[in-house]
């Protein structure tokens, strides 16, 4: 475990953690991060419903998460973090390596902002890559073939092998890895609602990385790598629920005149130094992230409901060409260097760690709506409410015309940060046992901001917007352990978190209430104040029976200030970043492990999450936006995840059966139909509920390989929960929704050494 950036037990770590190896991943079928979140309670992941198309990806730990700025939990791929601000675009989400040759995969739940900076004040996802193999040859190998209900075939195969080229001194370690998910969702065409392409939303995805070590003289040990992911997705993974048959899982989507794609692609360079010097460890972190993306959404029902006022089909005819499309597209780059000074003697009552960090980023993120045929599309409303038709757009409500001749909107945001941090962290053994933790982080921010707007849904011709804002933040954490005896810690935490300073662009004349009710200019460009948690926790880590059973327990309170926010302005529908007011977030962690008898193991963990607003958030009118004690719209209270394996010896072999459950419930707090940012058709997000099954066996190929060979079934029961539920505006009638993967049959095969 390196979570406190140093190599300890996970059972004497007093952090609430969840760390999970390549052997373990693999038993449970793991093969991206919405897999490590559904087997991880605490953790939500998923689709965020905008109208720009399929929206963004979101995660969060124990509630911590605002869709905006920068974001809540730390993404790492070794000790680099590569999370990107998130905002308004599509596009705009953070990166995630695909689950293949891995060490482990770390969860931290908690802030991290002492240890991992900003990025952190809900926790941290890290995924920890092999280093090279310095003395033995070591080979892993999966291969995966698998049926989707309704849907194509998915498939795939990777290899890694390490090696010594200089015995104990050079090491090396190179993986490839290809997978295609196979669609499940067909697109019709939408006006005669023929089959226009089946199982349209396949995905493939492409990792390779390759790492050498030099181990140079008795205490330097240099350790470049690259990695290098390459994901393309042909088409989202919405389905309308009006041309579907869920109870068949036959998913269809008509809504669209051209599929969704997204690709997102990047590299990762890096440079590891670790130095020896008798007791102490400096190691040096340096590395690149480049990273683009570009996403395809299709906004004809969009701009048939926003523009001409239809909210059910058949869309009108005349317009069986029209395609209006947003392009979405961005780039990321990130250069970080870290330098940090270890203690390495942990046999001492005083252990510590102190470092700097810095990193330069930047981002640009552009997205542009064509809609040449906008005044159509309007003059469509204008015959059915009997008004004459516009000559032109600046004679609508728009006030303006398109853009460049085709851009219903045009917005292009350069976000510039530099972010300075020295931290240090002191562990104390003050009696035998009984140690004390403090730990300070502090970080200047940097940033600088430039923003263009222009089209119809602006109201303007153009406008450029130059913004910057440094802050100045100090994030301590403090902590007490007990270690009873070597089998049962105990341990209690206060530590805080910060988040980066953001900026807003200007909503518009068209938001003129909204921003009067709210209390803020919409014409100006609005500096985003850095939020801030604390986060206050007990938890103990039990082993029992001679390891037979272990317990981990945690609860907490966590409170959070100043809250970034992003949300859709109540009567202009545009979507701004805004501090606000407060919110409080209790809960409690569990998980248990038991070995009842030989070759069975038996697991369960459960979180509760209690997060909720408690400032309200007045709107025009006098109505309010959003009431105090109003629930986080995405977290839900209870999560659990059950498991079971059996493992019984044949001969020089064993074979094994494994069931996994995950089950989140729904939120009971009734919906509050007086708030404007309320659409009183869509419910609160569902319970959902999967099974997960596999059977098989391992043997031995050599003396020192082993093959494991395995078929399963995920989502036993074909559960078809409606995820993201989704439509434009209350009265229309264009529902789309995601669900989990259909039913899906298959074999693993793997090798390793």
């Amino acid at each position: 475990m390196t979570a406190t950036r140093k190599d300890t037990v996970l059972s004497r770590t007093p952090l609430s953690i969840v760390a999970k190896g390549q052997e373990e991943l693999d038993a449970q079928g793991v093969r991206s991060i919405a897999d490590i979140a559904s087997i991880t309670p605490g953790i939500t992941f998923g689709q965020s419903a905008t109208v720009y198309g399929t929206g963004q990806t979101t995660i969060a730990i124990r509630g911590v998460d605002s869709q905006s700025g920068i974001p809540t939990t730390g993404i790492y791929i070794d000790d680099t973090p590569v999370q990107t601000r998130v905002g308004v675009s599509p596009s705009l989400g953070n990166a995630y390596p695909q689950v293949f040759d891995l060490e482990r995969v770390e969860v931290l739940r908690g802030p991290q902002g002492t240890l991992f900076g900003s990025g952190s004040v809900g926790g941290a996802v890290r995924f920890i890559m092999p280093g090279p193999n310095y003395n033995e040859p070591s080979l892993y190998s999966r291969a995966e073939l698998a049926s989707t209900k309704h849907g194509a075939l998915s498939y795939e195969g990777g290899v890694a092998f390490g090696a010594p080229l200089v015995d104990d001194k050079v090491g090396m370690r190179v993986s490839a890895w290809y997978r295609r998910d196979g669609g499940y969702i067909d697109r019709l065409d939408p006006y005669t609602k023929q089959l226009v392409e089946k199982d349209s939303n396949e995905r493939d995805s492409f990792s390779a990385r390759a790492t050498l070590g030099f181990r140079l003289g008795d205490n330097l040990t240099l350790t470049p790598s690259m990695y290098y992911q390459d994901v393309k997705i042909d088409d989202g993974d919405r389905f309308e629920l009006a041309t579907s048959d869920r109870d068949s899982g036959d998913l269809r989507l008509s809504l669209n005149h051209r599929p969704e794609s997204h690709r997102d692609e990047f590299a990762l360079p890096a440079l590891k130094a670790e130095l020896d010097l008798g007791g102490m460890l400096l190691i040096s972190d340096t590395s690149y992230f480049h990273r683009t993306t570009e996403t395809i959404n299709d906004d004809t029902s969009l701009s048939f409901v926003f523009s001409g006022g239809l909210t059910e089909g058949p869309f009108p005819a005349g317009f069986e060409d029209y395609m209006p499309f947003t392009e979405n597209f961005t780039k990321q780059t990130a250069r970080t260097q870290e330098l940090r000074l270890v203690d390495d003697n942990q046999s001492d009552r005083l252990n510590w760690i102190v470092g700097l960090f810095y990193q330069k980023s930047y981002v640009r993120d552009q997205y542009q709506a064509n809609d040449p045929r906008l005044l159509d599309v309007l003059n469509l409303f204008q015959d059915a409410v009997g008004e004459p038709p516009f000559d032109s757009l600046t004679e609508s409500f728009f006030g303006t015309e398109l853009y460049q001749g085709q851009f219903s909107l045009f917005q292009r945001n350069e976000h510039r940060d530099k972010q300075y941090a020295a931290y240090g962290q002191v562990d104390y053994e003050v009696i035998d046992r009984l140690t004390l933790t403090a730990g300070l982080r502090y970080t200047i921010a940097k940033y600088d901001f430039v923003g263009f707007g222009a089209g119809p849904v602006y109201a303007s011709d153009g406008q450029t917007d130059i913004a910057d804002t440094t802050s100045k933040t100090l994030t301590p954490k403090f902590g007490i352990a007990f270690q009873a005896d070597p089998d049962n810690l105990f341990y209690a935490n206060a530590s805080k978190g910060v988040r980066g300073p953001g900026v807003a662009s200007p909503v518009g004349a068209n938001c003129i209430e909204d921003a009067a009710a709210i209390g803020f200019d919409p014409f100006a460009t609005l500096d985003v104040e850095p939020d801030s948690i604390w986060s206050y926790e007990i938890g103990s880590k039990n082993r029992l029976f001679d390891g037979k059973v272990a317990i981990d327990a945690s609860a907490y309170r966590i409170n959070w200030d100043d809250v970034q926010t992003l949300f859709a302005l109540p009567q202009c529908t545009i979507q701004t970043s805004l501090n606000l007011g407060s919110a409080k977030i209790d809960g409690v962690d569990f998980a248990l492990s038991v070995k009842p008898v030989n070759g069975l193991t038996l697991g369960g963990s459960v979180s509760y999450i209690d997060a909720r607003y408690t400032t309200a958030i007045p709107g025009p009118n006098n109505t309010i936006i959003r009431k105090a004690g109003e629930p986080f719209p995405l977290v839900a209270p209870w999560t659990v995840q059950l498991n079971g394996e059996y493992v019984a010896l044949v001969g020089d072999g064993e074979i094994y059966s494994r069931a996994d459950f995950t089950y989140a419930s729904s939120i009971d707090e009734p919906v509050d139909f007086d708030s404007p940012l309320v659409d009183p058709t869509l419910p609160r997000p569902p319970s959902t509920s999967q099974l997960d099954l596999r059977i098989g066996g391992r043997f031995s190929l050599t003396d020192d390989a082993e093959a494991d060979v395995s078929v399963f079934v995920n989502n036993v029961t074909n559960s078809q929960p409606l995820l993201s539920l989704f439509h434009e505006t209350p009265d229309s009638q264009f529902y789309r929704s995601g669900t989990f993967r259909p039913r899906t049959i298959g074999l693993t095969v793997s090798i390793r050494n």
